[in-house]
């Protein structure tokens, strides 16, 4: 069954039915994409025809899902120079980056007032003068990003789990690309 193993989480399909096996080709299909557009029809059954457009598909789709990871963690990050600015992004459910020489009582104030944490330190930190802490308004050498953490479920609808993976991997491309964890 093709949902068991979309759900499982393998990437891609590899289809071969009873006119296939008559011309000796086979379907590729990738789980990001449903329907005809994530199917490559044709595809020689040969082993080197087979593990190539493999693995030039499973390059697309890390292409692919990379991109609209780094698009979606850009799009929902919120620059925040005031306390109150951080509390609206957080509200709306955006990751608040601001400069930040905040103490941990401070921190823990952010989260209970809030319900967000420091996620990260960005590895690319603004190079010049410090700006201003937005919680202390002190001067502040270090960007740091506070978002609520998300807990993550898998559905058995098609768009839901795209999203939420979508979301991961934001957060990976976060850390990875640009971030000290916290």
């Amino acid at each position: 069954k093709f949902n068991y193993w979309e759900m499982k989480g393998v990437p891609v399909r590899i289809e071969i039915g009873a006119r296939d096996l008559e011309s000796n080709s086979c379907v590729v299909a990738r789980r990001d994409r449903p329907g005809k557009e994530g199917k490559t029809f044709g595809v020689p059954v040969e082993a080197g025809a087979i593990t190539e457009k493999v693995a030039e598909t499973l390059d697309s789709i890390h292409a692919s899902m990379l991109e609209e990871a780094t698009r979606f963690r850009d799009e929902n990050i919120v620059d925040v120079a005031t306390y109150d600015e951080l509390k609206a992004a957080v509200e709306e459910g955006k990751w608040a980056r601001g400069y930040w020489c905040g103490t941990d009582a401070q921190e823990e104030q952010v989260k209970d007032e809030t319900g967000a944490t420091l996620r990260c330190f960005p590895f690319d930190q603004p190079s010049g003068p410090p700006g201003k802490c937005f919680m202390t308004q002190e001067d502040a050498k270090e960007v740091a990003i506070f978002a609520k953490a998300t807990e993550f479920s898998l559905t058995s609808s098609r768009a839901e789990p795209r999203t939420h993976l979508c979301q991961e991997l934001s957060v990976l491309v976060l850390e990875l690309s640009g971030a000290d964890a916290v």
